[in-house]
């Protein structure tokens, strides 16, 4: 609570500190003419840097003129080589329209009709023209195109009607439009200049004044969220502010006169979302934020996914040579990126590691197939490669792996916003899928036989049971349990059948990267077979360089999605992930 005098000069400071994330208001940000003016000029900036950018060819010192000047100029000469465009295009439709007719002046036209003489234009399929108009309305015959005349009557009387489609032709001759279009380009070519000019000058100061409006933007979006009390002489304001920024903000407010209280989030807030997580985890923040944000009383499941993702990328790229091209172009590209590419880079680059690893694991490089290939010293490396047939099992295998994964993170969940108590389903559910396979292994291996395999196994039956169909839900009695149990158990079965069938996709898109390869490698053996050395070489590098590029994109383009879909789907819906959460974005200045 501020008083009213001194609440500009407290947003200020404030402001300075970039600790606080206001909670807005419903409905505070609509209809505000000054904010909506503020936004729209925020987006020319953000268009104007955007196009100059894409024709900027050098950097020179910045322009003196301030970011309104710039913008102003720039639209001025951007809206006059549109305008000037459109004139062209209109002028081509009127030259168009004298194509037929050929370069004649209006003058002598004019001159015939001081005379007494009227010209009219026609045109008419060839097959109507009919020969009494020659000698009725003195027909001159100009010129025929597709089957179509064009030609000209010579009258002293202009009001007469034949079966033919008159034409009024522009009252600009072919020779002026020529000369005015030519007029347009050089004008066109001149503001093109000049906007290279504000290109290679204003960017910087055109981002500054876009920083600018976006700092006056938020600092308006902060006022509208504020309530005015006790008769608009005190404002009060209400911020989210995280644990290690309370410090700083508690000395700060200290300092003022303003009245403050700090509470906790209690389970209806809607507090935003600042993630905490590791140097490797934290690369795959980007791609968990292309779904949703956690809520603030859920687990983050990046650290969790991140590992399965690096691993389900390799398996389907599934070639150590595509890996370790993305490793060396990302670290290439990340010398020479800008801070907040860099971590772009930094993830390819695990991302070509994975690829390396699962392309070795599965005997895979740049389409070569090392499994089959008579290599002496790989004999004794290809005993850890593995064929398709255990591809596939592997695929299987992981997905498994991940979803009763999954599953424990659920149980982690579930107790993180109610309590433990009501996991139980879900316990109940990995009592019988674990229990249940370690039953199998151990009675097909012979450990477990007889009466013990029998009491092991009803004992998983019935424990599990338990807590699926009678401890379900707490707040229920036992028989709205046991049906919604039922219920429940359907939709797990048929749901975990499909999530582990998704997995295929794994191994299928991995085949594919190298069942293309190995085409490519073909086709340009096979084609370049009979050609001379020197050709044949030229060929057969410029068909592996053409086939591998499109494999390696739309290889690698499948490779990002795919699991991304397996992540966002199977893994998120058995890890009961309900997301929603917005990023935790303080009042603050912005850094340069």
């Amino acid at each position: 609570m501020v008083y009213h005098k001194e609440y500009q000069e407290f947003l200020t400071k404030i402001r300075e500190l970039g600790a606080v994330h206001i909670i807005e208001k419903e409905g505070s940000l609509e209809e505000n003419p000054e904010l909506d003016q503020l936004l729209s000029l925020h987006k020319k900036y953000t268009a104007a840097i955007k196009q100059l950018s894409r024709q900027k060819n050098e950097d020179k010192p910045a322009s003196s003129d301030d970011g309104l000047t710039l913008l102003n100029r720039f639209e001025e000469k951007t809206a006059a080589v549109e305008k000037a465009a459109a004139m062209m295009i209109q002028n081509e439709k009127e030259l168009a329209q004298f194509e037929p007719w050929g370069n004649f002046s209006w003058e002598s036209i004019k001159k015939l009709n001081d005379a007494g003489f009227h010209i009219r234009f026609f045109s008419c399929p060839t097959r109507k023209l009919q020969k009494e108009w020659e000698e009725e309305y003195n027909v001159f015959y100009i010129n025929e195109i597709s089957s179509v005349e064009y030609f000209i009557t010579v009258t002293k009387n202009p009001e007469f009607y034949i079966d033919a489609d008159e034409i009024r032709l522009p009252k600009r001759s072919a020779k002026e439009i020529v000369e005015v279009q030519k007029k347009l380009e050089a004008e066109i070519s001149q503001y093109k200049n000049e906007i290279q000019v504000i290109a290679e000058t204003a960017i910087p100061v055109l981002k500054q004044a876009r920083d600018q409006v976006q700092e006056e933007i938020d600092f308006n979006k902060v006022v509208l969220n504020t309530s005015p009390e006790a008769e608009n002489k005190v404002m009060v304001l209400e911020a989210w502010v995280s644990e290690e920024k309370t410090t700083d903000l508690n000395a700060f407010l200290d300092t003022t006169e303003a009245y403050y209280e700090f509470r906790d989030p209690v389970e209806e807030d809607k507090v935003p979302i600042k993630l905490k997580n590791n140097r490797f985890a934290r690369l795959y923040e980007m791609i968990g934020e292309l779904y949703s944000l956690p809520n603030y009383n859920e687990l983050d499941l990046t650290p969790f996914f991140a590992p399965f993702y690096m691993l389900f990328f390799g398996f389907c790229l599934g070639d150590a040579g595509y890996g370790l091209l993305f490793i060396i172009g990302a670290l290439f590209a990340r010398r020479k990126a800008k801070p907040a590419m860099k971590p772009v880079f930094s993830l390819v680059m695990w991302l070509g590691l994975a690829t390396v690893i699962m392309g070795a694991v599965g005997g895979t490089v740049f389409g070569m197939n090392l499994i089959e290939a008579d290599v002496p010293w790989l004999d004794g490396v290809k005993q850890y490669m593995l064929d398709p047939d255990k591809l596939f099992n592997l695929a299987l295998i992981v997905g498994v792996v991940q979803i009763i994964f999954g599953m424990f993170l659920k149980i982690a969940n579930i107790t993180k916003r109610k309590s433990f108590r009501y996991a139980f389903s879900t316990v109940g559910w990995l009592i019988l899928i674990l229990g249940g396979g370690a039953v199998y292994v151990l009675t097909s291996q012979e450990i477990l036989t007889g009466t013990a395999a029998d009491i092991a196994l009803y004992s998983v039956l019935g424990l599990g049971g338990l807590f699926i169909l009678v401890l379900n839900d707490p707040k229920r009695n036992v028989f709205m349990n046991v049906g919604s149990g039922l219920w429940d158990s359907y939709n797990m079965v048929t749901g975990l059948l499909g999530d582990v069938l998704s997995y295929i996709r794994l191994f299928a898109l991995g085949i594919s990267s190298a069942v293309m390869g190995f085409v490519f490698n073909d086709l340009a053996i096979s084609m370049t077979s009979d050609m001379p050395i020197v050709v044949s070489q030229l060929v057969m590098v410029i068909i592996l360089l053409i086939g591998h590029g499109m494999n390696i994109f739309m290889s690698g383009l499948g490779s990002m999605v795919h699991p991304m879909r397996l992540t966002f789907v199977e893994f998120y819906k058995n890890a009961d992930f309900e997301g929603g959460g917005k990023k935790y974005t303080p009042f603050s200045k912005i850094v340069k």
